[in-house]
C-alpha cells in the first residue's frame, strides 16, 4: 500500500477505502495487488487539466511497478 499511496499522496487507510470503494481496481486479494491502469485511473481523475501531457511520463513510472503487492 505504500507504492500506491505515495504515488497518489495518500494514506494507507485512504487507500484502502478506494478499494472499498472500487476506485483502485485490484487483481488479487492475498496479498493485495492493485493494477497500474487503475492507479493512472485515480491520478487522471484527480488532475484532468494535464492528463493529456502527463499520461505518457506517467504511464512510465507506474509500470516500472506493474502491480502492486502488499
Amino acid at each position: 500500500m505504500q507504492a500506491v499511496g505515495k504515488i497518489l499522496n495518500i494514506s494507507t487507510n485512504y487507500v484502502y477505502r478506494l478499494i472499498r470503494e472500487g476506485e483502485l481496481e485490484t487483481v488479487k486479494t492475498e496479498p493485495i495487488l492493485i493494477t497500474s491502469l487503475s492507479v493512472k485511473q485515480r491520478l487522471m481523475k484527480l488532475v484532468p487539466f494535464i492528463a493529456s501531457e502527463l499520461a505518457i511520463s506517467t504511464d512510465y513510472h507506474i509500470k516500472q511497478h506493474e502491480t502492486f503487492s502488499y
